[in-house]
């Protein structure tokens, strides 16, 4: 066949719909078009007689990611913003991983953030992105964010990160930071620092250690902020030095508790 029978003709894929050939190149390439999204390629036209030509505008990461022409890899390696990006979308769209890690529910990525070149493009902009060990963060900058997008992420280290994970996963009776000790019936209040804990005192009632948890924890938060205050976001820093721990009565519990509610 020659550039009259092909420029014009349409071609069946195997999963992306039909494609339509704009312009002949050679016999054995040409310029194509995915009627369906629009998308334009050039391809080779053996590839399009079997059905193999892929549209990259269709979500094809967990069902909303779409790839674009960005490569996921290099010599054979996948990039640190693809696997951010993918990390990213399965945080947020896969139910197995939902299951397992309930503080995901009902997030969600912005339309934006879905579309990875401007992830990547984005990426590359930011500070700490090109730092070691630091991670994306979607907490700091609006407090209970559930969704990832360019005005509410940001790259922090790992040391900051940490400083939000919760003291007492298991325990659900007393806020964060506080347990008690039938034995003396005392509440003990301590914090986390570097993998171990700082024992703040023992208290007649549960506000009491949880006051002094939150005002420890507090100037914690500022003590690692001024640390990284030359190397992070300047938005991170603020959120971080009006970082407020906050508390709330939960009433299903034994007795009336103070509850932390953190990230």
């Amino acid at each position: 066949m020659n550039k009259l029978n092909y420029e014009g003709k349409i071609f069946k894929t195997n999963n992306y719909g039909d494609v339509v050939v704009t312009k002949y190149v050679d016999s054995s390439k040409v310029h194509i078009r995915f009627i369906e999204t629009g998308y334009e390629a050039t391809a080779e036209i053996n590839q399009i007689k079997k059905g193999n030509v892929k549209d990259r505008l269709v979500a094809t990461v967990r069902g909303v990611g779409v790839l674009g022409d960005e490569p996921a890899c290099v010599n054979g390696k996948h990039l640190k913003e693809y696997l951010l990006w993918q990390a990213m979308l399965k945080r947020c769209y896969d139910p197995e991983y939902c299951s397992k890690h309930p503080t995901y529910n009902d997030c969600c990525v912005s339309e934006n953030f879905k579309y990875y070149p401007y992830f990547k493009s984005w990426c590359f902009e930011q500070i700490g992105f090109k730092q070691t060990g630091w991670e994306l963060d979607k907490d700091i900058l609006v407090r209970g964010n559930k969704v990832y997008s360019e005005d509410t992420c940001v790259f922090i280290p790992q040391e900051i990160n940490k400083l939000f994970n919760r003291q007492n996963k298991n325990q659900t009776e007393y806020p964060t930071g506080v347990h008690y000790d039938k034995r003396e019936g005392k509440f003990h209040s301590h914090l986390s620092v570097s993998g171990g804990r700082i024992r703040l005192g023992r208290f007649n009632s549960v506000d009491a250690a949880f006051q002094a948890y939150k005002q420890a924890k507090e100037d914690q938060i500022k003590v690692v902020a001024n640390k990284w205050k030359e190397q992070i976001d300047e938005r991170a820093y603020k959120a971080l030095m009006s970082y407020r721990v906050e508390s709330l009565i939960d009433s299903n519990s034994i007795a009336p508790t103070t509850k932390v509610i953190e990230r």
